[in-house]
Parts: structure tokens; sequence; C-alpha cells
């Protein structure tokens, strides 16, 4: 990978787009990050857990032109009329995008983020992989900030309320294609917004890439609520990023729900850097056949008065695998911080696991509270038979236990809608044969 031709295809990149010169040089410089940073090792903390053969780039095209269509892929068509705002973005390209006309009107950019950075270059210099996430942060962030493409970006100027949801869709089509999918949100003080961003593609013999990041940037007062939907295809190695700074009395809803994909590696983190900051956050997992799913949290309260709570659901059939690093971070000065975290692991097989691990590190003395826990069980049997008791068979019994479990976690989805549609997800997922 660490070629000349790859380095053309990041300087094509920035062409094809006409970039400004202080974009394309960000660019270069990533690749440089990308060409010394090493890769894992297995060694690491983070990343024992993984299985790092997920990490091989061979056989990928790294920028993928979308193919013509005067249709939206399937599964990104459903819905239109519910949100302010879709941008839907197929293998590297952006090949639709609409906002409505009032939100605009009243200061809300939602665009992709090379239109943004023509149309408001200020922002999208400021905030673009500057305050979030970093490209050194590790080799495939500084890829990803080569080679990202399509992506999109959201601004709420302060004050303005967006009641309908906006939504980020990337699909991917063929075999063998790598996707750099970004997602920058700034909410300026006093706003509040709700994101909903998914990544959907059927499932390929040959090998699928995806490094993702997520940028949130919540302003003194502000209220973001951020969904994601991992629906890949079972060919696809996904890694995310994901990082929300908050400041003062602002809040953070983020949930994410794990559907698909080969190895998923996500990090998930809220930095509660300001007094009266908070974050609430949920994980659902299914997984099946031989999927495995990594996570990474980090609850980071640095200013006091400030607080966490985050609950994560999981339930493996077959041989899938669920891990769960969960850091509770308190800092000196951070007094007052109220920080909890909660895994529940339901396993529906023998071969079936989950390892949770829970951390705190607490250097303030003075903290409100500060727990954790986690729990991993098998479906009860005698919850079952009372379900099947009532006329269902043991397969659609078991489903109703499972559906159950995650009721909790739905709960904190926010609006009806949204909590329909990943119960229907979860339930088409429920009533599948692995793959």
């Amino acid at each position: 990978m660490q070629t000349v031709r790859e380095q053309r295809l990041v300087e094509d990149i920035s062409s094809l787009h006409e970039e400004p010169a202080w974009l394309r040089q960000r660019r270069l410089t990533a690749w440089r990050l990308y060409e010394d940073l090493p890769l894992p090792t297995g060694r690491e903390e983070e990343w024992r857990r993984t299985d790092v053969s997920a990490l091989s780039l061979d056989g990928l095209t790294l920028f993928a032109p979308a193919a013509p269509s005067p249709r939206l892929p399937g599964g990104l068509r459903e819905g239109r009329n519910g949100y302010g705002g879709q941008i839907v973005q197929r293998d590297s390209q952006i090949v639709f995008q609409e906002t409505r006309p009032e939100l605009a009107e009243r200061g809300v950019v939602f665009t992709d983020l090379h239109s943004a950075a023509h149309r408001h270059p200020k922002l999208v210099q400021r905030y673009f992989m500057t305050e979030a996430v970093l490209p050194a942060e590790w080799k495939y962030v500084a890829l990803h900030a080569a080679l990202w493409s399509g992506g999109a970006f959201l601004y709420v100027p302060a004050g303005v309320e967006v009641s309908l949801p906006l939504r980020y869709a990337v699909g991917v089509g063929g075999a063998g294609s790598g996707v750099f999918p970004h997602l920058l949100i700034v909410a300026e003080a006093g706003s509040s917004v709700t994101c909903i961003d998914e990544q959907l593609s059927p499932t390929r013999r040959g090998p699928g890439f995806s490094s993702a990041v997520v940028e949130i940037i919540v302003r003194e007062g502000a209220r973001v609520r951020y969904v994601g939907v991992q629906g890949w295809g079972k060919n696809v190695n996904s890694f995310l990023t994901l990082r929300a700074i908050l400041d003062k009395d602002s809040r953070l809803h983020l949930a994410t729900v794990g559907l698909g994909g080969r190895v998923s590696k996500a990090k998930l983190e809220a930095v509660l850097r300001a007094p009266g900051a908070g974050a609430e956050i949920a994980g659902l997992t299914l997984a099946d056949g031989d999927q495995r799913f990594d996570y990474s949290t980090l609850q980071d309260h640095i200013a006091p008065n400030t607080t966490s709570d985050l609950l994560f659901k999981s339930a493996m059939r077959d041989r899938a695998r669920f891990a769960w690093y969960g850091l509770t971070r308190v800092h000196k000065g951070a007094g007052g911080s109220d920080a909890n975290q909660e895994s529940r692991s339901l396993l529906l097989g023998d071969e079936a696991r989950a390892m949770p691990m829970p951390v705190l590190e607490i250097e303030a003395y003075d903290v409100a509270r500060c727990s954790h826990g986690a729990t991993v069980s098998s479906v009860d049997e005698e919850q079952l038979f009372y379900v099947m008791s009532r006329g269902l068979p043991r397969q659609e019994a078991a489903q109703a236990i499972v559906e159950g479990f995650f009721r909790q976690g739905l709960e904190r989805l926010g609006s009806d809608g949204l909590r329909r549609g990943v119960v229907r997800a979860l339930q088409r997922k429920l009533a599948s044969r692995p793959g």
C-alpha cells in the first residue's frame, strides 16, 4: 500500500473535487502519517480482543466511483418525507442530497464535505479533524484523512432547533471496495438537532472495508442526538472512530446499533470538557454466524459537575463474539461528576461469547457517583417455557425474549420512528439464518 501509486490516488481525489490548497495539503500530510505509523500488533490493550487480520487492505479498491443509477440504493429510499434532509453516498461518491428550504433559510448547513470546503471554508478548516479526531491517532485514521471522499457536514447556527432528523446514508455496491465515510457535526450554542448515520451493503464474496470517522462538536447549551446504524454486509471489515466534544451545559444522546460486518471495531468517546455537560450513550448489538464486534468507549470527565451514562446491550448466537472495553475517567478537579456504565450480554448459543470489561479511573476525591456493572447470561429456560406456554414456537419465543431484552436500549433512541426502524432491523436479523 505504501507506494507512489497510492499517493497519486490521494492527489487525484483532491484534484477531482478541485479542493483548496489547504485541504490538499492536509491530505498529503495525513498520507505521510499513514506511511510512518505502525499497524497494531494485537498485543495492545485496545487491540488484543480484535482479529488484526481484518486490517489487511489486500485486494481492495480504495476509491470506487459510484455507478450511475436513476434510483437510490436499496434500503436508502425509505421514509424520505420524514427527514429534514438527506445525503446519500454510494461507494466513494455522493449520489443524492436534499435539504428542506426552510432549514437553509435559518442558516442550517447540511451538505457533502467537498461542497462545504468550497462554500464554508472557514468552518471546515476550523473543525475538520482539528479538534475532535486527529489524523495521528492511529494508522487507519491517518489513511482516512488522506483518502476520505463524499462525507457530510452538518452545521446548526446558535439558537436554531431542527425538529426533523437529518440522515447521512452510505451504501456500497460491489465487492472489493474500501470506503472512508466522514460525518462532521457542529451544533452552536443553544441549538438542537438529530442526525441518523447509516451504513448499508449486501454481503458479497470478495472483501470489503470501511474506515469511518464521526466528529461531533456540541457548544454551550446545545443538544445533539446521534444514531448510528451499521448494516454492512458480512464480508466487510469495519472501523469507526467517533468522538464528541461537549461544552458547558450541553447534552449528547448517542446510540449505535451494530448488525452487520465481519469484524467491526468501534471507538466511541464523549469528552466532557466544561461544567454541566452531559452524555448518554447506548449500544445495541445483535450478532450471529462468525461475526465479531469490538467496542471501546470513553466517558472522559474533564470538568466538574458533568454527567455520563452508558448502557450496552448485546445478543449473540452461533459463534459470534462481542467485546467491550469501557473506561470512565474522572480527572482531578472534576468533582461532582456523576458517571455510570452498564453492559448486559445475552448468549443465544453454546458457542457464542461475550467479553465485557468496565474500567474506572478516578482522580477526583469528591465525585457524586461513579459506578459500573457487567453481566453475561444465557436465555433462561423457565422464561422461555413461560413464553412458549402462550402458544409461540420455541424460535419465536426466543425472538420475543431478545426483543424484550433490547427494550431498555431502544428507549434511548428518542423518537418512535427511530425505534420502529431499529426494531424492524432487529426482527429481520432474528428471523434470518446466519450467513
